[in-house]
């Protein structure tokens, strides 16, 4: 089984237009970022210079649409 590790990257104090990100690893091979902010949820894949970037009520439709 896949061991997955986290890094998080968090403001040090609330500050509107500041991202949260996250740094995603799985076994030790970075797999993304996600990037969390106010009006969008972003994905860039490792290796990629692509952004995936969905708003927060595309993303709630993604994810309810996916259960």
């Amino acid at each position: 089984m896949a061991t997955h590790e986290i890094d998080i990257a968090i403001p040090p104090r609330i500050v509107l237009h500041k991202d949260v990100n996250f740094v995603i690893k799985s076994d030790g091979i970075k797999l993304g970022e996600l990037r969390i902010s106010k009006g969008t949820i972003d994905w860039r894949p490792a290796n990629k210079k692509k952004v995936v970037r969905l708003s927060w009520e595309r993303f709630d439709k993604l994810m309810q649409s996916s259960s």
